[in-house]
C-alpha cells in the first residue's frame, strides 16, 4: 500500500464533515466541493467544479475576496464573516477560514476554505415571526406587544416560543441578537 487515499477515499472523509469545505487553485476555479458546501450554497458539486467561486459571492463582495486572497497568499489565512449568494439568489452570511496549501518544496498550490453558516442562516420565520421578532429587538415586552398586533399575549408567547425553538436560542436577547445579525429582523419603531 502506498500510504495515499485514493480521492475517492478523501471526498467520502470530506463529505461526512458538518463545517463546509471548498478548494480552489491559485487562478481560483474549484478543485473541492464537498457535500456540506453544497447544502449551504444550494450548487452541486458537479455545477461548482472547475468553475470560479464567484458564482457564490454577490458582486458588491468580489474585490474583498480578492484582498482575502492576497492576504491568504501572503500570510498563510486569513478568517472573516462574508455574504454569499445562494443558488435560489438569496444572500447568507457565513464565517471563514481560507488556509494557503505549500507542496513539499513550500510552493504555494491551492487555497482551502472551511466556512460555517453565521447562527441564523437558513431559518424561516412566517411574517408574524419576523415581526414579533421586530419588538423584541426593540425590547418590548409580550403585553406590548400582544397590544400592537391586537392578540393575546399567549399568541405572542407561542411565537416567541417558536422562535427561540427555531434559532436554538434560550433567551429573548439571544433571539434578537441572532435576528438582527442574520438580516432577519429590524427593531420595530416605537410602539403608541
Amino acid at each position: 500500500m502506498s500510504g495515499l487515499l485514493p480521492p475517492e477515499c478523501l471526498e467520502g472523509i470530506l463529505d461526512v464533515l458538518d463545517v463546509a469545505v471548498s478548494c480552489m487553485d491559485l487562478q481560483g476555479r474549484v478543485q473541492i466541493w464537498n457535500r456540506a458546501s453544497e447544502q449551504l450554497s444550494g450548487w452541486s458539486r458537479e455545477e461548482m467544479i472547475g468553475s470560479t467561486v464567484d458564482r457564490v459571492i454577490p458582486p458588491s463582495g468580489r474585490e474583498k475576496r480578492k484582498e482575502v486572497v492576497a492576504r491568504t497568499l501572503a500570510e498563510g489565512q486569513a478568517t472573516g464573516t462574508y455574504s454569499r449568494v445562494h443558488k435560489d439568489g438569496t444572500i447568507f452570511h457565513i464565517e471563514m477560514c481560507m488556509h494557503l496549501i505549500r507542496d513539499k518544496q513550500g510552493e504555494p498550490q491551492a487555497i482551502v476554505a472551511l466556512v460555517k453558516p453565521l447562527v441564523g442562516h437558513g431559518v424561516l420565520l412566517t411574517p408574524r415571526q419576523k415581526e414579533v421578532l421586530g419588538y423584541i429587538a426593540s425590547g418590548r415586552t409580550n403585553d406590548e406587544i400582544a397590544r400592537r398586533l391586537v392578540v393575546s399575549r399567549r399568541t405572542v408567547e407561542r411565537h416567541v416560543a417558536a422562535i427561540l425553538d427555531k434559532f436554538g436560542v434560550e433567551n429573548r436577547a439571544a433571539a434578537a441578537a441572532v435576528g438582527v445579525a442574520a438580516g432577519l429582523a429590524q427593531p420595530k419603531a416605537t410602539l403608541a
